[in-house]
């Protein structure tokens, strides 16, 4: 990133190689919109050029890069006020694929998108990113405690939106 502040672009060009799956899964799965993720996705990194010198050297450049993300992703929903349309992506199952694990997946995924955005984020950095409370809380702007909480939250909902997948595939056994 100090290659990048000094004006270097193949630097910003290699932090893009490596972050442009993890950050474009991040944003799919708050916008659920391929063409919405990728523009978003590129507006991202187009900001972290241009405020290239407010990153403060010493802190993890992936959490200062969600924190833009997450920020883009809010105003974006904020601009639609409405249902997102949900392209299936991820819904594509290969044919070697167990179905009952994809319906799973699918299911989880459906799920997820439901929980409000507060939520959905926390869940997405923590169980899919690998953020630790601490990341998660700096990059949606709030204390560690209150990220803590949004998370449980989250699994307290999906426990009760998953609840009847779950007894219906336990009535199958």
């Amino acid at each position: 990133m100090a290659r990048v502040a000094a004006g270097d672009l193949a630097a910003l060009g290699a932090l893009f190689e490596r972050y442009r799956q993890p950050l474009f899964r991040f944003l799919y799965r708050i916008l659920q919109h391929t063409a919405w993720t990728e523009d978003l996705l590129q507006e991202a990194f187009l900001r972290v050029y241009d405020q290239r010198r407010r990153y403060a050297a010493g802190k993890p450049f992936s959490t200062w890069l969600y924190t833009i993300a997450h920020h883009l992703a809010i105003d974006a929903l904020r601009r639609e006020k409405r249902c997102l349309p949900h392209d299936d992506l991820h819904a594509l199952a290969t044919p070697t694929e167990d179905f009952a694990q994809t319906a799973l997946a699918s299911a989880v995924r459906a799920a997820v998108a439901r929980l409000p955005e507060d939520q959905r984020v926390v869940v997405i950095l923590r169980e899919y990113e690998g953020f630790s409370y601490k990341e998660i809380a700096a990059v949606v702007g709030c204390t560690e405690e209150a990220a803590r909480v949004r998370g449980h939250r989250a699994r307290q909902a999906l426990k009760t939106l998953l609840a009847p997948m779950v007894l219906d595939e336990c009535e199958l056994l």
